[in-house]
């Protein structure tokens, strides 16, 4: 080997080392960017998992939370189903009336005036008594009042001994009490009940037909009605006044 090879064998040698001084930077270099990168790595990843964990917890209670909401909002509707279930069954009942008591009396006449002087006015009517209740009234008395008593007198078919007279079989009235004349001539009242009446239902009527009432006198007429369930009364809602 001659003095020129040996100088270009150096040569070589001499780049072939330094290439790999060169090399060895760089992969030093590379080694600590990678370094580098696996700490940011492993940074990112970190926050990351914080991230996905804080989110996961958040969810985690919104979904709890809507659980819970969505619990109360079923035992609210099923509290609603039954109530709505009961407001039915109400509904498919028939309504209960509350008992209500009223009965309305009235007269119904009218007035026929003498031709002469000395004759009698004629009063020809009947006195109406409906039960505008919705309860049944038992055991109906009617009181007929004519003031004065002696300038007046009143008749109808009313029975004096319903039992004992076959006659009173076409009478609907009777009197209510034993002594009916003494009250007819002290306070000029006819006490008198039906004959053959149970009860006045709701809606329907009674009436004293055809009476006649016969006076030379001023005479106020006034009328009054008690029954079971009524026992104070009530009173007509017109009287008769005839003026002579």
């Amino acid at each position: 080997m001659n003095s020129n090879q040996q100088i270009q064998l150096q040569q070589k040698i001499i780049h072939y080392r330094a290439e790999i001084a060169s090399y060895k930077n760089k992969l030093k270099s590379l080694e600590l960017e990678l370094k580098k990168e696996k700490m940011r790595n492993q940074y990112l990843q970190e926050k990351l998992h914080q991230i996905q964990t804080a989110h996961v917890d958040q969810y985690e209670k919104k979904i709890a939370m809507l659980e819970n909401q969505l619990l109360s909002y079923e035992v609210a509707l099923e509290e609603e189903k039954k109530q709505m279930e009961a407001l039915k069954k109400n509904l498919s009942l028939p309504p209960k009336e509350s008992p209500l008591l009223n009965v309305r009396a009235f007269f119904n006449y009218s007035l026929i005036l003498p031709e002469e002087k000395d004759e009698d006015v004629l009063v020809i009517g009947d006195f109406v008594i409906d039960n505008i209740g919705n309860t049944p009234l038992h055991e109906t008395i009617v009181c007929i009042r004519l003031n004065p008593p002696e300038e007046a007198k009143l008749s109808g078919k009313i029975a004096i001994n319903p039992w004992k007279n076959d006659e009173s079989f076409n009478m609907e009235w009777t009197f209510a009490n034993d002594d009916w004349r003494e009250k007819i001539k002290t306070n000029g009242e006819y006490w008198i009940k039906p004959f053959q009446h149970t009860a006045l239902m709701p809606n329907d009527q009674l009436r004293f037909q055809n009476f006649e009432i016969r006076t030379k006198q001023t005479v106020v007429v006034e009328g009054f009605v008690y029954c079971k369930e009524i026992p104070k009364g009530t009173s007509s809602m017109n009287n008769i006044i005839i003026n002579c």
